[in-house]
């Protein structure tokens, strides 16, 4: 278990890499410029880290685990729990497009889908039952990566729709699956 002191170094690292994401591409942030935004000397930076890419993927990491476990209780309460989903991605809809616009789209749709409790909701979006198994694994994919493209469409617009309205169109998507 991490002591208070390397929390709040880890903190503030991870503070100061989002605040240069906001500006600029991670390829474009140096180690120096990480740490003088941070206030956090560089030694202590390579004591947690080995790149601002480590960084990143504990700043994903952390996100993914903290939308599972707001979603465990609900989604054992009912499978179909894609509005309270929707609603915590609204909420931090300024982390999960800076995350997509920083991490490799492909890896981050992955990472996402492949959290239990978002992976079980969008898995029965398609009645699997009534395909073989090969269509079903591209039925899965072409749902998984539909839906990433209209979550981010709609996250990153200036004034994004009602989750509700959000939830009806990835049903609508659904009913003619």
């Amino acid at each position: 278990m991490e002591n208070q002191r390397i929390r709040i170094s880890k903190a503030m690292l991870k503070s100061g890499l989002l605040k240069l994401l906001k500006e600029k591409p991670l390829n474009q942030i140096s180690i120096y410029e990480l740490c003088a935004v941070s206030q956090i000397n560089r030694t202590t930076f390579y004591k947690y880290y080995g790149s601002q890419a480590d960084l990143l993927n504990e700043i994903e990491a952390d996100f993914l685990q903290q939308l599972d476990d707001e979603l465990k209780p609900i989604c054992t309460q009912s499978p179909n729990a894609l509005l309270p989903i929707l609603r915590y991605l609204y909420e931090q809809r300024e982390l999960f497009c800076l995350l997509v616009r920083s991490l490799p789209m492909q890896d981050f749709s992955a990472h996402l889908f492949a959290i239990p409790s978002i992976s079980i909701i969008f898995q029965n979006l398609a009645d699997e039952s009534s395909y073989s198994e090969t269509q079903a694994k591209y039925i899965r994919q072409f749902i998984f990566q539909g839906t990433f493209t209209v979550l981010y469409d709609w996250l990153s617009s200036e004034r994004p729709e009602p989750t509700e309205e959000i939830a009806k169109v990835l049903e609508l998507m659904k009913s003619k699956l």
